[in-house]
């Protein structure tokens, strides 16, 4: 599941250069598993300068899409 969503916001990013994707372990990262309260993933944060936006579960590009 998380291959997806991971390959979408790569691909996001990669294709505007207003995108950034960065891609953690939450395993190797306690404190952003506690920060967004991540019980489960995929966990992807969305942060469009007014706010994060946490959504968890699998997501294809048109979805990853629909979130930015």
């Amino acid at each position: 599941m998380c291959p997806d969503v991971v390959l979408a916001c790569q691909r996001i990013a990669a294709d505007n250069p207003l995108v950034t994707a960065d891609v953690y372990d939450v395993n190797r990262f306690p404190a952003l598993r506690e920060r967004y309260d991540v019980m489960s993933v995929p966990c992807l944060v969305v942060d469009d300068g007014t706010g994060e936006r946490v959504s968890f579960g699998k997501k294809g590009l048109s979805e990853v899409l629909a979130l930015v």
